[in-house]
């Protein structure tokens, strides 16, 4: 069985189980309650934050068009990391518990959001957002670019620098 049908009970188990997702706290059961407690995380430190006024754009092929003045900050993570291009103009990131929406295309080694709402002191350079933590989800990113948790978890790509925490 796989991770769902670990939940299922013994008669779909048989002799053998390979939990898969569940092991990095993806939602086993879908519809209810995730008993799994996560177990990845995804930051990325805010290189910059400008201020942009109406008609300004962000990304490439400007798809993204200030319709006010707002305040981006630039993220140092993109596609190569495993952020999926479908997270643009669609996608949000988290600052504590308030999210700010991706604005523009995701590229390669940069993503840019809008944290006009983001109090100043949240979301300065050097400072880091999360892509994935205690407010967001896996499954929230996947869901919002169009896939799987599962997807984004075999996509995290190789410069993501990686700490284990309570690993011996």
């Amino acid at each position: 069985a796989a991770s769902y049908g670990t939940f299922l009970g013994s008669s779909y188990r048989l002799d053998m189980v390979r939990t898969g997702a569940a092991l990095y706290g993806l939602n086993p059961l879908p519809g209810r309650a995730n008993p799994m407690l996560p177990v990845v995380g995804l930051r990325a430190r805010i290189l910059q934050v400008r201020e942009v006024e109406a008609g300004d754009t962000a990304g490439y092929g400007a798809t993204w068009t200030a319709e006010g003045k707002r305040r981006l900050a630039t993220l140092a993570v993109g596609y190569a990391d495993g952020l999926l291009r479908e997270s643009a103009n669609r996608g949000s990131v988290r600052f504590g518990p308030m999210a700010a929406p991706i604005v523009g295309r995701v590229s390669m080694d940069l993503v840019t959001v809008d944290v006009t709402s983001v109090p100043p002191a949240w979301a300065q350079p050097g400072g880091f957002a999360d892509l994935v933590g205690p407010h967001g989800t896996i499954e929230d990113l996947a869901r919002d670019s169009g896939t799987i948790g599962y997807e984004l978890l075999t996509r995290l790509g190789p410069r993501l620098r990686r700490v284990y925490e309570g690993a011996t």
